[in-house]
């Protein structure tokens, strides 16, 4: 088994409680075309898969009006970033704990809305990299960002881990090679991480470093 030097961690329903900022954007989003095909309320069970799929196939927009709901969502929710988007109890004590790998921020958000949400709740420091939605060209479940991440790291995506909510993030990570960690406090189903085949799951942040340390031998960080 490769050892761990990188951990790799999903932003919305991971790091960041965003649901209230996504139902926002994403209903500013259908309201922008003229679309009302359901509220971002039941729209919200898809958090973590790139919004244009969730308005072209769950919404039936295509062309520009699909261009320009996503665009508005985009405008809407970093608009939302200092006063919608807050960090999950104790994240930060588990980032701070895991100051021995490398930290990334791997997303379908745009970066510049990644950047600043992390910086707004003060944990950007703790990550080398942040990748988003827009620095690759398929987003998550593709395991391009997840491979993207690890070569500016400067590691093999085998020496990876992947920690996220949803079967997105473990359905890249498997893909790319990477171990996944489920979350269960985010917005995916356990059952739905379980049916991806995620390799293991934690219920809390502080049960995370320890279970990277028993991941990593005892001669890494």
């Amino acid at each position: 088994m490769a050892r761990i030097r990188a951990v790799l961690f999903d932003i919305d329903g991971t790091l960041l409680d965003t649901r209230e900022a996504w139902i926002t954007a994403f209903d500013a989003g259908l309201a922008a075309v003229h679309r009302i095909a359901m509220p971002g309320s039941v729209a919200a069970q898809w958090i973590g898969t790139p919004i244009e799929v969730i308005y072209a196939e769950r919404c039936g927009l295509s062309g520009e009006r699909l261009a320009s709901a996503v665009q508005e969502f985009q405008r809407v929710e970093a608009e939302s970033v200092r006063d919608g988007m807050h960090p999950y109890p104790r994240v930060r004590e588990a980032l701070a704990e895991l100051g021995g790998w490398k930290l990334a921020a791997v997303t379908n958000k745009r970066r510049d809305t990644a950047v600043e949400a992390l910086r707004v709740a003060g944990l950007l420091s703790f990550f080398a990299l942040v990748l988003g939605g827009d620095s690759v060209a398929r987003k998550k479940p593709s395991p391009e960002p997840i491979v993207r991440a690890a070569e500016s790291l400067g590691v093999q995506p085998s020496e990876c881990a992947v920690v996220g909510d949803t079967d997105n993030d473990v359905r890249a990570a498997k893909d790319a090679g990477a171990k996944s960690i489920g979350v269960t406090w985010g917005y995916g189903r356990r059952a739905s991480l379980e049916a991806a085949g995620v390799d293991h799951l934690v219920e809390t942040p502080d049960a995370l470093p320890p279970l990277v340390r028993a991941l990593t031998p005892s001669t890494a960080a």
